[in-house]
């Protein structure tokens, strides 16, 4: 059964709103203090930043809108290093990882490091109700930032990360997604005033990976990898634990551990000191799994410290993505449809969404 039944209406406190709003906007502004200080330094350095990352998710691409509506997520990625002390990093990145040593891999050949800014959006099925859906998963938005630290070692890696941000109308979720709709001239969802309510929230996470090259039989350019991954969160965000697998095939696949957008570690954020600039697109198909056994989900549980709206989650939710991957130059880019088992008892259709990320690396 749901944890809570009971419902009030979301109230704002002045008080409570202008600090959640402040603490928004110093994780904002401190992660991208540090990511323009590594930009500024190109040129001048080797420690440049390596690589801009994009990711969009959204269910329109699969002819819906509920859920997990819409997803946007933008990376800045440091070059590959010998550790996270290494003098070729920026001053400022150096600066942070001080006080994560706690975080960050050890023992591996090759390092690097990741910051990310994120925003969520989960919407209910029926956008015309104004009243409460007490059958389907509560509006709510997230704002998150994070710091991604990767280690690797010939064919194996290990990716740990912490996602700090907000919950609740201060993420800004019904501003977001009301705008966009405004401006493609859609109908906009009128429940918002029963969404989550204001939460601090974090989450930590672990993944380790393995990349099994298949021999392809019959000669040719034809090439084939699995990449087999399992890992887990802990956090007021997502608790949970996962293992997957990507089957890739093509002409010529990265040297990466995965192409899939929106899969745990699939950012590409591998660390390597080849990088391939043809000027010949480069394309590969990709069949990914995943598998989460989800142990607490604050957009479907609801608050963790308030009474709000929840719905009675699935202990265990299966991804399959499919899609294609390529590369150009500087840019790689990847696009996938994802089919998702139910998440929670009453969700009528098990959810589908598309996700698209794109790279620019320098």
């Amino acid at each position: 059964m749901p944890r809570s039944t009971r419902y009030c209406s979301i109230e704002k406190p002045v008080i409570t709103h202008r600090f959640f709003c402040l603490v928004l906007f110093s994780l904002s502004t401190a992660l991208f203090v540090l990511s323009s200080s590594a930009l500024a330094d190109t040129g001048k350095t080797d420690s440049a930043l390596q690589a801009v990352t994009l990711r969009i998710d959204n269910d329109i691409f699969a002819g819906s809108d509920r859920g997990y509506s819409n997803g946007i997520n933008i990376g800045f990625l440091s070059q590959t290093v010998d550790d996270f002390d290494d003098s070729r990093l920026p001053a400022s990145y150096r600066w942070l990882n001080h006080g994560l040593g706690w975080l960050q891999p050890r023992e591996w050949d090759q390092y690097n490091m990741a910051l990310t800014v994120g925003h969520g959006i989960f919407t209910p099925g029926d956008w015309r109700a104004s009243e409460l859906v007490k059958d389907d998963r509560p509006y709510a938005g997230v704002l998150l930032v994070g710091v991604d630290y990767n280690g690797r070692s010939d064919n194996r890696m290990q990716s740990t990360g912490l996602d700090l941000g907000i919950i609740g109308p201060s993420a800004l979720g019904e501003d977001l997604q009301k705008g966009v709709h405004k401006l493609l001239g859609s109908e906009t969802f009128r429940g918002w005033d029963n969404q989550l309510r204001d939460e601090l929230v974090f989450r930590l996470s672990t993944q380790r990976l393995y990349r099994l090259h298949i021999e392809p039989g019959g000669g040719g350019d034809w090439q084939q990898d699995l990449i087999l991954r399992t890992g887990g969160s802990f956090g007021n965000l997502v608790t949970d634990l996962n293992i997957g697998a990507e089957w890739r095939f093509g002409p010529q696949l990265p040297d990466n551990f995965g192409s899939a957008p929106l899969l745990p570690a699939s950012e590409n954020t591998v660390p390597t000191r080849h990088r391939d600039y043809s000027r010949r697109l480069k394309l590969h198909g990709f069949i990914a799994t995943n598998l989460r056994g989800v142990i607490y989900d604050v957009t479907l549980d609801g608050n963790t410290w308030k009474d709000s709206h929840s719905v009675t989650r699935e202990p265990l939710v299966l991804d399959l993505g499919i899609g294609v991957a390529g590369s150009y130059g500087h840019w790689r880019f990847a696009f996938a449809h994802y089919f998702r088992s139910r998440e929670f008892e009453q969700q009528e259709e098990p959810p589908r969404l598309g996700s698209f990320s794109a790279w620019r690396e320098f």
